[in-house]
């Protein structure tokens, strides 16, 4: 429970992490506890970040857990990490009355808390577990599901283009853009303003007076009043609404026509 430091002048001083060593002591009767910061028990714990739990299955060296076999699930909680160590004292008791089986708890992006009846049972258990979270990792690497005995293909769950799948979970990015990205440029004024031209009067006629639309309208109204004071070419004066709905409508549609063909730049347009 202490951390030895390289002046030889200082006494010991008391690790950060003894709270959190003491949970073992006191909940599991542990022997001897140890805190390891490898790169498996940090890079394991990424392989799905929405991951509360760590499983693999029928891998020899889970007969160096204590309590398990080679046929057995070995279940290691994951918590999430904090900026001080002491700050995991009641998530680590927490898995540990959780996980009633459990000799580890995983920290993600930070390491593991391993114990045992002794150091020799903690440290074996150390040595096991390390081994089991590389063996995850590389199968990972090789797409191969470590959670489930035939260690086949991991299985994925949503579709993406080609017919390829992924799982929700490991999602890796978002597009934001298409045009130049997932399409040709020329998407926009071949494809999307063709349809906008077609669609603005119905969708302008069905969603008139609902919320979200009133708001378009409103950008374009100032669009087109910042226009007239600049003197645009065609551009047309929006009516008051006391004019009346078609005419308003009227209005828009021919001011949205003449945007696009004019290929502005605007945000009421988009």
């Amino acid at each position: 429970m202490f951390r030895l430091f390289s002046n030889p002048h200082k006494p010991p001083k008391c690790s950060y992490c003894a709270p959190l060593f003491m949970k073992a002591y006191i909940m599991r009767n542990a022997g001897a506890v140890i805190h390891s910061h490898g790169m498996e028990s940090c890079l394991v714990t990424m392989l799905d970040p929405l991951a509360k739990k760590f499983r693999i299955t029928h891998m020899e060296m889970i007969k160096g857990i204590q309590g398990h076999g080679y046929y057995d699930e070995l279940v290691v909680p994951i918590i999430e990490n904090t900026a001080h160590e002491r700050e995991l004292t009641e998530a680590l008791a927490a898995a540990i009355e959780a996980y009633p089986k459990t000799t580890a708890v995983l920290v993600r992006n930070h390491g593991i808390y391993v114990w045992g009846d002794s150091w020799i049972s903690a440290k074996t258990q150390s040595e096991c577990y390390n081994y089991l979270f590389e063996a995850a990792i590389k199968l990972h690497q090789l797409g191969l599901d470590w959670s489930t005995p035939s260690h086949g293909p991991i299985q994925r769950s949503q579709p993406l283009l080609g017919g390829q799948t992924t799982n929700t979970s490991q999602k890796r990015c978002i597009v934001l853009d298409i045009e130049g990205t997932t399409t040709p440029i020329s998407f926009v004024t071949d494809v999307l303003f063709p349809y906008a031209r077609t669609n603005v009067q119905k969708h302008l006629d069905e969603k008139h007076d609902t919320d979200f639309l009133k708001d378009d309208i409103k950008l374009l109204r100032s669009q087109v009043e910042d226009d007239l004071q600049n003197e645009v070419v065609g551009v047309v004066p929006v009516p008051p609404d006391e004019a009346g709905k078609q005419a308003v409508i009227s209005a828009l549609v021919a001011n949205v026509e003449e945007m696009i063909k004019s290929d502005r730049k605007i945000t009421s347009l988009k």
